[in-house]
Parts: structure tokens; C-alpha cells; sequence
């Protein structure tokens, strides 16, 4: 047995010694908490951190579905540890300051996003106020707890509008939206960019004179306190990923084609591998090296 420690530890001072330089001591064993809503960009966002924090950075990433109130309560709570899909600095504004001083910023990874009422191309109509003579059906939205419900709550008081607002998922306004339009019906629906709706259809966002939508955004990444510290390569990881139009809008669009959206996301990691290499490069845990 003494003869067997003696071997045990000079290996293991010998696999110390040649441990190449800069290299980590271990893979990270830790998780990563992530939750997210059943908005499109939200899914698609979230399925390609989980596949790059578990595929290239060696976690383990536990996923979980919440509408936003809970999502916001879990990251300044610490119960989750990021939600890759706030909308700053409008249209979360109310629970950015809910909950202000209790998570962490980790940076925009979309410029140029924007809400507001969106109509089929072939609709004659070009502005809210006009809805009121021109469109007596109802606005279909999604979930009350979405930052676009509670301007479009606004603007149906603000431009005294008759219209009802339906509350459906991201799922059902969508297939609505697309059976209507098949048709060449009527329709006003909650919009967002990006979306994958807005590249399949002839869509225009109606002009909002009252200023209620912001025109531009940005979509950022957020942790609970403490965890860059915690995170380091995590957090650069997400700092680092920024994603233009073309790219979102394609990743987006294959995440809506699969039933599984990590195949979709797959598929798109496949076809972006250059860019995706930028982001994860001098991150990657190394495994010791040993002579």
C-alpha cells in the first residue's frame, strides 16, 4: 500500500511539472442556470448559449421556461443565472427598475431591435390613430407579462383605440397571423424585430406618432449578482457575442423550422463555425497535459 502512494504522488508531481502554461486546472463542473420565455428570439438565443456554454466551455446548462415577471424575479433572486433576451432600455424598463441593482449587465448581444403594431404589406392603413376608423377587429398579442403587452396596453388607451387585445402565445399569434394572411384578411398583431415573422411574410410596423414604441433597441444578456466572478470565461463568452441582422435573422429562422430549435441552432452553428470561433476562442478549458 505505502509502495502504491509513492506512485500515486510522484505522478501526480510529474503531471503538475509538465502541465503546459496558461492551460486551466479542470473542465468547469459547475452549472449554468438559464431562463428564458416562449418569444421566438428568446428561444433561439437561449438554445445556442446552451449549446456553446455545454459544447465549448464544458458546463453543464440547466434550461427552464418562465413567463417574464418570474424570469426577472429568478436572475435578481439568484435563482437562475442569465436570461439572454431583456429589451433595454424601453421596453423592460418596468421590470429594469423593479429590479435595479440586482443583476448584472453582461452587454448587448443585438442592436437595432424594435416593437410596435404590425400589419400585413397589403393592409391600407399606415398608423395607429388610423386603426380607429379603418380596423374594428381585435389586436392579437401574446403572454400579459411581455414588455410590448404593456405598451400596447398604453396604446389603446393613448390613442383610444375600440380594439380588443387578445393574450396568446408567441406560437398561436403567429399561426394566426399566417392564416389570416393567407386569406388576405384583416389583421393587427404585437410585432417585434427580429423575427422570423418579419422575413416571411410582406409585414410593416404602423407608425406611432405618440411615440408609445421605442424606435430602436437593443437585446442584452443579464446575470444574477455575482456571476462574472463566479463565471469569468462565461461572461466573456456572452460579451462577446454580438449578432448582426443577417445572422440573427438567419439563426431565428432555422430555429422555427425544426420542432427541436437546438437542431435548427445546430445547423446554423454549422454555417456560421468561423464567427462562432471568435467568440469562443482562449476560452475553452484545456485538459492537463501530461509527458
Amino acid at each position: 500500500m505505502k509502495r502504491l502512494l509513492i506512485i500515486s504522488a510522484t505522478v501526480l508531481m510529474l503531471t503538475n511539472a509538465c502541465r503546459g502554461p496558461g492551460t486551466t486546472e479542470d473542465p468547469p463542473k459547475g452549472e449554468i442556470y438559464i431562463v428564458y420565455t416562449d418569444w421566438a428570439e428568446s428561444v433561439a438565443l437561449t438554445s445556442l448559449v446552451h449549446l456553446l456554454l455545454e459544447e465549448q466551455l464544458g458546463y453543464t446548462v440547466i434550461t427552464r421556461l418562465a413567463g417574464a415577471d418570474t424570469v426577472f424575479q429568478d436572475i435578481a433572486s439568484g435563482r437562475a443565472d442569465i436570461f439572454v433576451d431583456v429589451w433595454m432600455p424601453h421596453t423592460h424598463q418596468h421590470y429594469l427598475a423593479e429590479h435595479e441593482g440586482e443583476f448584472e449587465d453582461l452587454g448587448p448581444n443585438y442592436y437595432g431591435a424594435r416593437t410596435g403594431l404590425v400589419v400585413p404589406e397589403y393592409m391600407a392603413v399606415e398608423s395607429i390613430p388610423a386603426l380607429r376608423e379603418y380596423y374594428k377587429g381585435p389586436i392579437v398579442g401574446i403572454d400579459t407579462t411581455a414588455g410590448i403587452m404593456r405598451n400596447t396596453f398604453r396604446a389603446i388607451q393613448a390613442y383610444e383605440l375600440e380594439n380588443e387585445l387578445l393574450v396568446l402565445s408567441d406560437l398561436e399569434m403567429s399561426e394566426r397571423l399566417g392564416s389570416h394572411i393567407q386569406r388576405r384578411d384583416n389583421i393587427v398583431v404585437t410585432g417585434w424585430e427580429p423575427h422570423w415573422l418579419m422575413h416571411r411574410y410582406d409585414l410593416k410596423f404602423l407608425d406611432d406618432p405618440l411615440g408609445i414604441y421605442m424606435q430602436q433597441e437593443s437585446i442584452n444578456t443579464i446575470g444574477r449578482t455575482g456571476f462574472t466572478e463566479q463565471h469569468p470565461r462565461a461572461t466573456e463568452m456572452l460579451k462577446r457575442m454580438v449578432l448582426g441582422e443577417r445572422l440573427i435573422n438567419e439563426l431565428l429562422y432555422r430555429a422555427q423550422r425544426w420542432d427541436d430549435p437546438y437542431e435548427g441552432v445546430r445547423e446554423w452553428k454549422r454555417n456560421n463555425e468561423f464567427i462562432v470561433n471568435q467568440w469562443v476562442r482562449g476560452l475553452k478549458p484545456e485538459r492537463e497535459k501530461i509527458m
